[in-house]
């Protein structure tokens, strides 16, 4: 067993015993709390000698060099992390800080979803390690760091306060300039899901499916420097293809009703996703993007399995739309649901060059690496 498996299979135990014992606003604390800092040593202590690591340790040292205002202030797209990188090694922090930093940022924000919003950590964990979210933490700095703050804004669109949600989206975009996308989470998170509903939905399927290569020509234009051929896919991924599934499931196992505000604003994220998913086919990067909106299913996942009682004594009105099964169903599909996290994570996350490459500081020296 390698040491990144075994760190899910903690987490999974320490949220399985907290899920198995009495939900006090207490054991929640504590239970999240030993998570993140889990989740903050394990990530924060890894050696930079890996992925993307290494080149944003070349833009490290190139904003605290002597010319550092021609590389910090060069442009104003992903200005942010340049800032950031500018500020710490002015006070004299190392790379390694800087990285601990981010770590901590982003497993402290995802703490604070998951302690406010889940009401099943074990299922939000598992649901950001096995499909790949955590991994990514490992090596894309800058899309982590935004990926936190988004975390932050869409917290306000649960809170009614859209001013705050702009601002931390600007915050994000500064630091990522994709994350914009985000911006639009408002207005469709707080959409009423009706009748016009889906017929803006079908709407939107048709324009993206007919006009798709203008979006592409559009987004490669504003995304990437120089131009840029793709190579489509002839099939829909299998990612978009279980993002469909998981929304569908979803409303099965918790049909929409106009009393459940949070659980509709979430399913709204992940459709976002899913429509953005779809132009995987002509490139990886719609995956990384398309991530802004599917990190939500931390929320989205522990609340289509709460139970139809659990959701009565939350909010019992409306509670005639509430749709309660059987116990045993919830515990076969929550099996089904684990052996499945756990193959998807095994065959396609596990084997990711980039853990194969892991080490922690202490294993390497890079700097006698570095421009070797």
């Amino acid at each position: 067993m390698n040491i990144q498996l075994a760190v899910l299979l903690l987490i999974m135990a320490i949220t399985l015993i907290y899920f198995k014992a009495n939900d006090s606003l207490q054991g929640r604390k504590v239970c999240i709390s030993l998570v993140t800092i889990i989740m903050t040593c394990f990530s924060g202590f890894r050696s930079w000698w890996m992925g993307d690591l290494i080149k944003y340790y070349t833009l490290y040292t190139q904003c605290n060099s002597t010319d550092w205002m021609s590389y910090v202030l060069r442009d104003y797209t992903n200005i942010g992390i340049r800032f950031f990188f500018r500020i710490m090694g002015s006070i004299g922090m190392p790379y390694e800080v800087c990285i601990f930093i981010i770590t901590a940022f982003s497993a402290i924000t995802l703490g604070i979803l998951i302690y406010k919003y889940s009401p099943a950590p074990y299922w939000s964990y598992l649901m950001y390690i096995a499909m790949g979210f955590y991994l990514f933490t490992y090596s894309g700095l800058k899309q982590t760091i935004a990926m936190g703050f988004v975390i932050l804004a869409v917290m306000q669109i649960f809170e009614d306060k859209p001013v705050r949600f702009v601002v931390w989206t600007m915050i994000a975009g500064l630091f990522h300039a994709p994350a914009f996308i985000v911006l639009i989470a408002y207005p469709v998170a707080k959409k009423k899901i009706d009748t016009y509903y889906f017929v803006m939905l079908v709407a939107a399927i048709a324009f993206i499916y007919f006009f798709r290569n203008q979006i592409i020509a559009w987004f490669t234009e504003a995304y990437y420097e120089e131009e840029r051929l793709y190579t489509v896919a002839k099939t829909i991924g299998g990612r978009t293809l279980m993002m469909i599934f998981i929304i569908i499931l979803g409303t099965i196992l918790r049909p929409v009703r106009e009393g459940d505000k949070i659980y509709c604003q979430v399913l709204n994220l992940m459709v976002i996703a899913a429509l953005i998913q779809y132009f995987s086919i002509y490139d990886n990067v719609f995956t990384r993007l398309a991530d802004y909106y599917y990190q939500f299913i931390v929320l989205f996942m522990p609340m289509m399995l709460e139970s139809g009682e659990h959701q009565l004594a939350m909010n019992p009105n409306p509670a005639y739309r509430i749709r309660c099964f059987d116990r045993n169903m919830y515990i076969l599909l929550g099996i089904a649901i684990t052996v499945f996290a756990l193959w998807f994570y095994h065959s396609t996350i596990n084997s990711s060059v980039m853990l194969q490459d892991f080490r922690f500081f202490w294993q390497i020296d890079p700097y006698s690496l570095y421009g070797a």
